[in-house]
Protein backbone atom coordinates (compact mmCIF):
# COMPACT_ATOMS: atom_id res chain seq x y z
CA UNK A 1 0.00 0.00 0.00
CA UNK A 2 1.56 3.47 -1.39
CA UNK A 3 1.40 6.23 1.43
CA UNK A 4 -1.94 8.29 1.04
CA UNK A 5 -4.38 10.40 3.03
CA UNK A 6 -6.13 7.20 4.01
CA UNK A 7 -2.79 5.58 5.66
CA UNK A 8 -2.62 7.19 8.95
CA UNK A 9 -4.22 4.81 11.23
CA UNK A 10 -2.77 3.18 14.13
CA UNK A 11 -3.66 3.30 17.79
CA UNK A 12 -2.40 5.70 20.86
CA UNK A 13 -4.13 5.56 24.12
CA UNK A 14 -5.08 9.41 24.18
CA UNK A 15 -9.32 9.30 24.02
CA UNK A 16 -9.05 10.46 27.50
CA UNK A 17 -6.12 13.00 27.74
CA UNK A 18 -7.37 14.51 24.25
CA UNK A 19 -10.94 14.16 24.09
CA UNK A 20 -12.15 18.00 25.47
CA UNK A 21 -10.15 19.14 21.84
CA UNK A 22 -10.37 16.13 19.20
CA UNK A 23 -12.67 17.43 16.48
CA UNK A 24 -15.38 16.07 15.59
CA UNK A 25 -14.40 14.39 12.27
CA UNK A 26 -11.50 12.64 14.25
CA UNK A 27 -14.47 11.85 17.43
CA UNK A 28 -17.07 10.21 14.31
CA UNK A 29 -13.64 8.05 12.63
CA UNK A 30 -12.93 6.83 16.13
CA UNK A 31 -9.06 8.00 16.06
CA UNK A 32 -8.86 9.91 18.24
CA UNK A 33 -7.09 6.51 20.14
CA UNK A 34 -6.00 5.00 16.83
CA UNK A 35 -3.30 7.56 14.98
CA UNK A 36 0.34 6.96 13.58
CA UNK A 37 3.15 8.09 12.09
CA UNK A 38 5.57 7.65 9.33
CA UNK A 39 9.23 7.19 9.78
CA UNK A 40 11.32 8.65 6.98
CA UNK A 41 10.95 5.15 5.13
CA UNK A 42 7.63 5.62 5.11
CA UNK A 43 6.72 3.13 7.55
CA UNK A 44 3.52 3.57 9.72
CA UNK A 45 4.15 3.32 13.31
CA UNK A 46 1.46 3.31 16.04
CA UNK A 47 1.81 6.17 18.24
CA UNK A 48 1.69 4.00 21.38
CA UNK A 49 4.85 1.47 20.11
CA UNK A 50 6.82 5.20 19.96
CA UNK A 51 6.14 5.42 23.81
CA UNK A 52 5.45 2.36 25.35
CA UNK A 53 8.26 1.58 27.94
CA UNK A 54 9.83 5.55 27.80
CA UNK A 55 9.44 7.05 30.69
CA UNK A 56 8.02 10.05 28.72
CA UNK A 57 8.05 11.24 25.91
CA UNK A 58 8.43 14.34 24.35
CA UNK A 59 6.68 15.50 20.73
CA UNK A 60 7.79 18.57 19.23
CA UNK A 61 5.90 19.74 16.01
CA UNK A 62 8.73 20.51 13.76
CA UNK A 63 8.39 22.57 10.69
CA UNK A 64 11.22 22.73 7.41
CA UNK A 65 9.78 26.97 7.31
CA UNK A 66 9.39 27.95 10.28
CA UNK A 67 11.50 30.73 11.68
CA UNK A 68 10.99 29.82 15.67
CA UNK A 69 11.65 26.46 15.14
CA UNK A 70 14.99 27.37 13.60
CA UNK A 71 15.41 29.64 16.62
CA UNK A 72 14.91 26.53 19.00
CA UNK A 73 16.82 24.06 17.45
CA UNK A 74 20.16 24.85 20.11
CA UNK A 75 18.03 23.96 22.54
CA UNK A 76 15.86 20.89 21.17
CA UNK A 77 19.32 19.55 20.41
CA UNK A 78 20.27 19.81 24.26
CA UNK A 79 17.05 18.47 25.32
CA UNK A 80 17.79 15.15 23.22
CA UNK A 81 21.03 14.80 24.29
CA UNK A 82 20.39 15.09 27.78
CA UNK A 83 17.34 13.19 28.09
CA UNK A 84 17.81 10.22 25.50
CA UNK A 85 19.91 8.38 28.28
CA UNK A 86 16.55 9.11 31.00
CA UNK A 87 14.44 6.76 28.95
CA UNK A 88 12.82 9.81 27.17
CA UNK A 89 12.18 9.38 23.85
CA UNK A 90 12.35 12.98 22.26
CA UNK A 91 10.74 13.36 18.69
CA UNK A 92 9.77 15.97 15.62
CA UNK A 93 6.23 15.42 14.03
CA UNK A 94 5.50 17.44 10.75
CA UNK A 95 2.00 17.97 10.43
CA UNK A 96 2.22 20.90 8.08
CA UNK A 97 0.25 20.34 4.99
CA UNK A 98 1.61 22.82 3.18
CA UNK A 99 5.28 21.48 3.22
CA UNK A 100 6.17 17.81 2.12
CA UNK A 101 7.86 15.05 4.01
CA UNK A 102 10.60 15.24 1.17
CA UNK A 103 11.14 18.99 1.82
CA UNK A 104 11.22 18.80 5.96
CA UNK A 105 14.16 15.60 5.66
CA UNK A 106 16.12 17.83 3.33
CA UNK A 107 16.14 20.77 5.31
CA UNK A 108 17.17 19.25 8.73
CA UNK A 109 19.80 17.05 7.08
CA UNK A 110 20.90 20.37 5.43
CA UNK A 111 21.04 21.50 9.53
CA UNK A 112 22.55 18.92 10.55
CA UNK A 113 19.99 17.88 12.79
CA UNK A 114 19.86 14.96 14.21
CA UNK A 115 16.10 15.24 16.05
CA UNK A 116 14.70 12.19 14.46
CA UNK A 117 11.52 13.57 12.96
CA UNK A 118 8.12 11.88 11.92
CA UNK A 119 5.31 12.23 9.58
CA UNK A 120 1.92 13.66 10.31
CA UNK A 121 0.51 13.03 6.99
CA UNK A 122 -3.36 14.54 7.39
CA UNK A 123 -2.15 16.75 10.88
CA UNK A 124 -4.61 14.02 12.44
CA UNK A 125 -2.19 13.60 15.70
CA UNK A 126 -1.81 17.74 15.76
CA UNK A 127 -5.88 17.93 15.35
CA UNK A 128 -6.48 15.40 18.21
CA UNK A 129 -3.58 17.17 20.74
CA UNK A 130 -5.02 20.66 19.76
CA UNK A 131 -1.50 21.39 18.42
CA UNK A 132 -1.79 24.43 16.28
CA UNK A 133 1.30 26.01 15.81
CA UNK A 134 4.85 24.96 15.58
CA UNK A 135 7.39 24.19 17.83
CA UNK A 136 4.67 23.58 20.45
CA UNK A 137 5.66 20.49 22.40
CA UNK A 138 3.43 17.52 23.55
CA UNK A 139 4.77 15.63 26.67
CA UNK A 140 3.52 12.46 27.66
CA UNK A 141 3.81 10.30 30.18
CA UNK A 142 4.92 6.16 30.50
CA UNK A 143 1.09 5.53 30.27
CA UNK A 144 0.80 7.76 26.65
CA UNK A 145 -1.10 10.18 28.69
CA UNK A 146 -1.02 14.30 27.42
CA UNK A 147 1.14 15.76 30.97
CA UNK A 148 1.87 18.78 28.87
CA UNK A 149 0.95 20.87 25.82
CA UNK A 150 2.96 24.36 25.39
CA UNK A 151 6.60 25.78 24.49
CA UNK A 152 9.65 24.90 25.56
CA UNK A 153 10.07 27.83 28.02
CA UNK A 154 9.28 31.81 27.19
CA UNK A 155 12.05 32.01 25.03
CA UNK A 156 15.02 33.89 27.40
CA UNK A 157 18.41 32.86 27.06
CA UNK A 158 19.25 29.58 28.63
CA UNK A 159 20.65 30.60 32.33
CA UNK A 160 18.82 34.13 32.45
CA UNK A 161 16.99 34.21 35.84
CA UNK A 162 13.29 35.52 34.14
CA UNK A 163 13.28 32.42 32.13
CA UNK A 164 10.49 30.25 32.61
CA UNK A 165 11.45 26.29 31.55
CA UNK A 166 8.08 25.18 31.19
CA UNK A 167 8.99 21.76 29.44
CA UNK A 168 11.65 21.13 31.78
CA UNK A 169 9.89 21.98 34.74
CA UNK A 170 6.73 19.15 33.24
CA UNK A 171 9.51 16.72 32.06
CA UNK A 172 10.96 16.63 35.48
CA UNK A 173 7.68 16.56 37.41
CA UNK A 174 6.65 13.82 35.11
CA UNK A 175 10.43 11.83 35.82
CA UNK A 176 9.61 12.18 39.50
CA UNK A 177 6.12 11.01 39.49
CA UNK A 178 5.04 14.18 40.86
CA UNK A 179 2.15 16.71 39.47
CA UNK A 180 3.39 20.28 41.17
CA UNK A 181 4.01 21.52 37.45
CA UNK A 182 1.51 23.60 35.06
CA UNK A 183 0.15 21.28 32.04
CA UNK A 184 -0.22 24.04 29.51
CA UNK A 185 2.03 27.24 28.69
CA UNK A 186 1.40 30.30 26.30
CA UNK A 187 1.75 29.12 22.95
CA UNK A 188 3.12 31.02 19.75
CA UNK A 189 5.20 30.29 17.15
CA UNK A 190 4.03 29.48 13.34
CA UNK A 191 0.44 28.26 12.50
CA UNK A 192 -0.01 24.43 11.00
CA UNK A 193 -1.64 24.52 8.17
CA UNK A 194 -4.11 21.50 7.73
CA UNK A 195 -6.04 20.14 4.92
CA UNK A 196 -8.99 19.37 7.00
CA UNK A 197 -9.19 23.52 7.73
CA UNK A 198 -7.67 24.66 4.44
CA UNK A 199 -5.15 27.61 4.09
CA UNK A 200 -3.48 29.39 6.85
CA UNK A 201 -1.53 32.26 7.61
CA UNK A 202 2.37 31.79 6.04
CA UNK A 203 5.07 30.70 8.13
CA UNK A 204 5.83 34.01 10.95
CA UNK A 205 6.87 34.04 14.33
CA UNK A 206 8.02 36.39 17.07
CA UNK A 207 9.80 35.86 20.59
CA UNK A 208 7.31 35.65 22.95
CA UNK A 209 9.67 38.33 24.81
CA UNK A 210 7.94 41.12 22.98
CA UNK A 211 4.70 41.80 24.59
CA UNK A 212 4.14 44.74 22.16
CA UNK A 213 4.10 42.54 19.02
CA UNK A 214 4.02 39.27 20.27
CA UNK A 215 0.03 36.89 19.15
CA UNK A 216 -0.53 33.90 21.20
CA UNK A 217 -2.28 31.24 19.51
Amino acid sequence: MGISRRYVVATVLLASAVAGCASQKVAKRGQADELTLLTGEGNAVPLREIWRGRRATVLISWSANCPCVRRYQDRVETLLEQYQAKGVAVLGVSSNADETFAEVKRVAGARGIHLPIMRDEDGLLAQALGVRSTPTVVLLDERGRARFVGWFDNERTPGEPDREPWLELALQGVLENRSDFATRSPVYGCTIARRLFGATQGHSCLAPNEPSKRSPQ
